[in-house]
């Protein structure tokens, strides 16, 4: 029941997530990474202070780097407003897969999330001292268009106003509107449990064959097991009430045949699920 729960719960937060994007006409805007961009220094944990176009409270940016493969990936974690809004605790982390395509300019990358339809998206460090602030810019092409986001990133909970203003500065002299930024609060973060059912985690192995065959058997086993509880339990009802002596009349048999409403074996029921 926990895992049909759970995909409710993923599925809630994809259909109304509040997009972190802006939409535009014409190709993407050229934005400079850093010179001589470091990944080993930018690793780790980043607050996210403002971001394009969104509602949603503490993000937070996890860069990692796997030691077995030398790959990245980086991990989105998030409040969901809709769920903010109802006053639910919640946690939702999104991680994608980054490359660099050209290893002269090692800020440049490319980003994969599992859930984006439109493929690979530019993603750009164009702004970093490693220790207090970076910033990311993100575009893909699309239809006749494209989207693109930026943000202001902090090795802490908050940044002084100098950063953020040298940042968006940096960001207009590209070409990108600095007022799509939206303000991120950081206050009132909570970290759930990995039970909890609205610990929502999205990543490259969430909508593979075999996952996604393991979650169906699953839900079908809890929807089976849950008709033959029902089953039972009027079998059950049925049977006392055709053996109570208080359903026959004064002049009847008491020892008449009844037929008796009986279910199969749970295990028998679900077994070829």
């Amino acid at each position: 029941m926990a895992g049909k729960i759970s995909i409710v719960a993923l599925m809630m937060v994809c259909v109304v997530g509040v997009q972190s994007h802006t939409y535009y006409l014409g190709s993407c805007p050229r934005v400079e990474p850093v010179n001589d961009f470091d990944m080993s220094k930018f690793l780790g944990r980043w607050y996210v202070i403002q971001k394009f176009s969104t509602a949603s409270s503490c993000w937070t940016y996890d860069f990692i780097r796997n030691k077995t493969d030398d790959s990245l990936k980086i991990v989105q974690s998030r409040d969901h407003v809709a769920l903010d809004t109802i006053g639910l605790d919640n946690n939702y982390r999104y991680t994608g897969a980054l490359d660099v395509p050209d290893l002269n300019r090692p800020g440049f990358m490319r980003v994969r999330f599992p859930m984006s339809l439109a493929g690979k998206a530019d993603y750009v460090a164009f702004a970093t001292d490693y220790e207090n602030y970076g910033a990311i810019y993100s575009c893909q092409s699309i239809l006749f268009g494209h989207r693109r986001s930026a943000s202001i990133l902090s090795r802490r909970p908050t940044l002084d106003q100098p950063f953020i203003n040298k940042i968006r500065s940096k960001l207009e002299s590209f070409g990108v509107d600095p007022h799509d930024f939206s303000i991120i609060d950081h206050t009132d973060c909570k970290t759930l449990p990995s039970t909890s059912l609205l610990n929502v985690e999205v990543n490259p192995n969430t909508f593979s064959t075999g996952n996604v065959i393991n979650v169906a058997k699953d839900v079908g086993k809890t929807v089976v097991n849950g008709v033959v509880d029902v089953a039972q339990g009027v079998g059950t009802i049925v049977n006392r009430l055709a053996n109570s002596s208080s359903l026959l009349p004064a002049s009847g048999n008491a020892n008449r045949e009844v037929e008796l409403v009986t279910v199969g074996n749970r295990p028998n029921e679900s077994e070829n699920l």
